[in-house]
């Protein structure tokens, strides 16, 4: 007892002493720096996961399909981005606002993580390469471009496949709503003959009939043809040395149509037919000073058959010249990196005895909800975009295709009309896709929202169940994701540079020929230089909405007046050469778009006279009855780049139609006629409406001709028309009164 009360009373003190050196080496080294370093890999390791912007919205552009987004989510580098990309394209306003992007156009953040090329959109080049950008009204813009050109025939067969595939493009874009005007398909075809045998024009008038939804065995087809052909043979006859000039003299004076000047003398008029006389040669030097001729018959080397077409598509981007990434390719990334991380822990399984710690479930369960929900925010924010292709398979038989693109600038002040310039790259491959931005719905507001968190939660699962297992597993998946994300970027092509075409010139707006050749033109004596040429061409759908001017009410006026006078109704048909055919077509895009074949081959005022393009001019095109009521845009477009012109001087000089201003002869040949990237549809009409005024009334006779069997062509028209002034009626009665007085 005692001793336990001393015991407690006073305590034993240990003592303790160094080891000496030679102990410590004896027991073994103790370095505690081994853990920290292992610590602080599997810390950081899994954050790196996070980092990766610019190859992750790369991956998000390229999303087309399940794999290749399953690519992106097996190999999850870049979550950050992912989930911010995903708030910002498709989240809610209060997600929106949580990351600081609260007043961000979606635009904005669609433009890093789709491919979308329309909508507020617009691509340029910069250094050779296209590049995309939101700039407002830009100054310039890139139009992807295609081009069939040659003098064989059977060329129009893939150009009408073409226009087939515009056709259901554009009803593919009717039909999702996407607003018109957006990632619109111009085309233009242009056949030029220079020897008009019966079986070529026959050829040409059912291409131009084809290309516009007509059927060509119609018998309004078929009229058109007949009579097409008819005056071209006359034409021919007046050429004939062995004809009888005295006939087409007394003929001339007899049925021409203004075969008095205003003097009251009789005088005979200088139609075709009287310059091609012997009795009557006409000099066109004479006119003016400034008038331009040639009277030496030169020899031509073009072939009959000369054509050409171009398709203008505005919605281009990067990936339009760049094949798109192989969905099979992704999937075999995807496939592979997902394999090889399950792996990786089923190894560190394999190392605990196969005993599942909290810290390996967390880290499946991470893993797994990472996968689903990358997979589902990449497809999520991929199908909040319309795709639309363009249908291009017509293209790749035929080695006259050339595509490339061209640049549009705005520049209305400028001089040139020489056309743009064409620039292409030397990958051959052109993928016509428009991508749309679909308005934003709750539905994927919400769903946007529940893949956010889910993301998050499964990240942090994922990342504490790494700090809980060895850290050789996160450094091996962190190795796999950056190895994969290697492997996409090699599976993307190189972007191809773009360099300008030298000699090749277009018509970005395909309002004239498309293909620009021409870049003079000059006046002719058909007497010496006798032309046998037609001149055909078909347009795509314009919608233009134009209001009426005074020229084409003035004219619609005189067509009015004029209907119940056959006298005057043929008249004006035969000053102008108009034969036209309207009707519905199985093309159409609604039910107030009509189908148009027109041909005329003159009757254009200039201050001289008359005037006319050398070849029979034929036009077919698809246009909106309201566009029908004002013409002048739509029929002046076949005289744009005619280089050969004919001038009847004198013939409708003094017409009353007040205080107007119309060309002389030399400005239709310098600017009018030639310019292209200045004038659009708008400066056509509103520059060409009276010099076309004799065109546009033997127009409306033809539409009003035929609206006796279309109750809505001849509804259309008149509303239109319906509210006119006193004054459009008083110089539309003067002109009538002029021509009753001289026919």
């Amino acid at each position: 007892m005692s001793s336990i009360l001393l015991a407690l009373l006073f305590p034993l003190r240990t003592l303790a002493a160094p080891l000496s050196p030679r102990a410590i080496q004896s027991i073994g080294s103790i370095d505690p720096s081994t853990d920290e370093w292992s610590s602080t890999l599997s810390g950081i390791g899994p954050l790196i996961l996070l980092i990766g912007e610019r190859t992750t919205q790369q991956v998000l552009r390229n999303v087309r399909s399940p794999s290749s987004a399953f690519s992106l989510a097996a190999a999850p580098l870049g979550l950050l981005t992912v989930v911010t990309s995903l708030i910002r394209f498709c989240g809610t306003q209060q997600l929106r606002a949580f990351i600081g992007y609260e007043l961000e156009a979606r635009t904005v953040s669609g433009i890093e993580v789709t491919r979308v090329n329309c909508g507020g959109v617009t691509a340029h080049l910069t250094h050779g390469y296209v590049v995309r950008s939101i700039v407002a009204n830009p100054a310039s813009r890139l139009i992807a471009v295609s081009i069939l050109e040659g003098k064989e025939r059977g060329l129009e067969e893939p150009a009408l496949e073409r226009i087939r595939a515009s056709e259901s493009f554009e009803r593919q874009k009717r039909r999702l709503g996407i607003p018109e005007g957006e990632a619109s398909v111009e085309w233009c075809m242009h056949i030029l003959l220079t020897d008009a045998s019966n079986e070529a024009v026959n050829i040409l008038v059912q291409t131009l009939a084809r290309a516009v939804g007509l059927d060509p065995g119609r018998k309004e087809i078929l009229d058109f043809q007949r009579s097409l052909i008819r005056g071209l043979e006359t034409d021919e006859a007046s050429d004939d040395p062995g004809t009888n000039s005295e006939v087409f003299r007394r003929d001339t004076i007899e049925e021409s149509p203004f075969s008095r000047i205003s003097n009251g003398k009789l005088q005979p008029a200088l139609t075709s037919s009287t310059m091609k006389s012997d009795n009557f040669k006409v000099s066109v030097v004479k006119v003016a000073s400034t008038l331009s001729t040639i009277t030496e018959k030169r020899p031509s080397t073009s072939p009959f058959w000369d054509f050409s077409f171009l398709t203008t598509f505005d919605a281009v981007s990067e990936f339009t010249t760049s094949a798109p990434t192989g969905t099979f390719s992704g999937a075999i990334i995807g496939i592979i990196a997902c394999m090889g991380i399950i792996m990786v822990h089923l190894i560190d399984l394999w190392h605990n005895d196969w005993v599942m710690s909290i810290g390996w479930i967390l880290v499946m369960v991470g893993y797994v909800g990472i996968v689903f929900g990358v997979l589902f925010a990449s497809l999520l924010i991929s199908s909040s975009c319309i795709s639309i292709k363009l249908d291009t398979s017509s293209q790749n038989p035929y080695r006259h295709w050339k595509a490339g693109m061209v640049v549009s600038v705005k520049n209305v002040d400028s001089m040139d009309t020489t056309g743009s310039a064409f620039v292409s790259s030397p990958q051959p491959h052109q993928n016509l896709e428009a991508i749309y931005i679909k308005p934003s719905t709750r539905k994927d507001r919400s769903l946007a929202s529940l893949i956010t968190l889910s993301v998050v939660a499964a990240f942090i699962a994922h990342y504490l169940g790494l700090r809980a297992i060895k850290w050789w597993a996160s450094i091996g998946e962190l190795g796999i994701c950056i190895a994969a994300a290697f492997a996409r970027s090699l599976s993307n092509d190189i972007r191809p540079r773009f360099t300008e075409v030298k000699g090749l010139k277009i018509d970005k707006r395909c309002s004239s020929t498309g293909v620009i050749r021409t870049q003079t033109a000059h006046l002719i004596d058909e007497h010496t230089e006798p032309t046998h040429k037609v001149d055909g061409r078909s347009y795509s759908l314009k919608i233009l909405d134009h209001a009426p001017t005074v020229g084409e009410r003035v004219a619609y006026q005189i067509a009015k007046i004029c209907l119940n006078d056959d006298t005057l109704r043929t008249l004006l048909i035969r000053l102008t050469g108009v034969q036209l055919t309207i009707s519905k077509s199985t093309s159409a895009l609604s039910a107030s778009t009509r189908s148009v074949l027109v041909s005329f081959t003159g009757g254009i005022l200039v201050s001289e006279g008359l005037a006319g393009p050398a070849p029979q001019l034929v036009l077919s095109f698809q246009a909106n009855i309201l566009d029908l009521a004002a013409p002048s845009s739509l029929l002046g477009r076949a005289i744009m780049r005619q280089p050969e012109w004919r001038l009847q001087t004198g013939a409708g000089k003094g017409i009353p139609l007040g205080n107007v201003y119309v060309f002389a002869m030399q400005s239709m040949l310098d600017w009018w006629i030639l310019s292209e990237d200045r004038n659009d549809m708008a400066d056509l009409q509103r520059n060409l409406h009276w010099p076309m005024l004799l065109v546009n009334c033997a127009f409306f006779l033809k539409c009003l001709e035929i609206g006796k069997g279309d109750e809505e062509l001849m509804k259309g028209l008149d509303e239109v028309h319906e509210e006119v002034g006193e004054g459009d009626l008083k110089v539309a009665r003067d002109v009538v009164d002029f021509l009753k007085k001289w026919e």
